[in-house]
């Protein structure tokens, strides 16, 4: 039997009282925690009400259809797949025997998902942050990314056209080797000041008021700021207290831009969730043949 249990909690918020090494996931939306059957004893004392704890083929059906993009405001959105596997990678690093190379329900969701994906989940339009950032960003010429993590490398590519990039982040340096692929884009510490800049991109989990500091600095505010932090934060009053003229577009008013085609692509997100539950299923339920002729019910 896979002895896979999650913890789901609908908001990105810690666990209070995990220890340091506990394998919890954090997206922009939601907190999972991993963790063996045998330790939620443990762990149970760090749970809220509200969280669902799912296990077995439960706990397999909603990572494949996290990972699928499923859950997401944008139905069928790549960012948080490529999270999960430095996350994976992560736990790996730390020697976490439940993400090991052996581990068969790990080896099955990474497949599946990346099946899912190029059978089921093409051809869906807008369906990640950088495909909308440049569709949004059409009529911007200069445009500054705040943060230098996954979201904001995912990001830079889908806007290398154009004439200026920015790129504004504590330390520069450690980036340095990928910004090389980029002959526009240049490199800035909060500290320094960007001169020009038509667009603003918060890709990165920064206070309200490093960033309201940073548009005070400007010689003239950016016409639009996208602001893609998960939590909630004061940005757009602050921003229209000092720079009036700005337009501030938040994370739940982004993805409200995308309702129309969530609704048209409703039965079909209805579908999907059957076909992977049923993978799951017969995942949880497979006959193995071993080498000595024993058969082993893996379920």
């Amino acid at each position: 039997m896979e002895d896979i249990l999650l913890v789901h909690r609908k908001s990105n918020r810690n666990f209070i009282g995990l220890p340091a090494q506990a394998a919890v996931w954090q997206t922009c939306l939601r907190s999972i925690l991993f963790c063996s059957e045998a330790d939620f004893d443990f762990c149970s004392q760090s749970l809220e009400s509200e969280d669902q704890v799912l296990r077995g083929q439960d706990a397999l059906t909603f990572l494949l259809e996290v990972l699928c993009g499923l859950h997401s405001p944008i139905l069928g959105e790549t960012e948080v797949f490529g999270q999960f596997k430095s996350f994976m990678e992560k736990r790996r690093e730390a020697k976490d025997l439940l993400f090991a190379d052996s581990q068969k329900w790990l080896s099955f969701t990474l497949a599946e998902v990346k099946r899912t994906r190029a059978e089921h989940l093409t051809g869906l339009g807008s369906q990640s942050y950088g495909s909308l950032l440049r569709k949004y960003c059409k009529d911007a010429q200069d445009v500054a990314i705040l943060g230098s993590g996954q979201l904001a490398q995912e990001i830079l590519p889908w806007l290398a056209h154009k004439k200026n990039l920015h790129l504004v982040c504590r330390s520069p340096e450690k980036i340095e080797k990928f910004a090389e692929k980029f002959n526009n884009l240049s490199l800035k510490t909060y500290k320094q000041v960007v001169t020009t800049c038509d667009t603003l991109i918060i890709a990165a989990p920064l206070s309200d008021e490093l960033i309201l500091n940073l548009l005070d600095s400007m010689p003239c505010p950016p016409a639009s700021i996208f602001d893609l932090r998960g939590e909630e934060n004061n940005l757009a009053l602050g921003a229209s207290q000092r720079a009036p003229q700005t337009q501030v577009l938040g994370l739940q008013q982004f993805f409200s831009e995308i309702e129309e085609t969530k609704k048209e692509t409703s039965v079909k997100l209805l579908a999907l969730k059957m076909y992977l539950q049923e993978k799951a299923l017969a995942f949880m339920q497979r006959t193995e043949l071993h080498p000595l002729g024993w058969d082993d019910i893996c379920a």
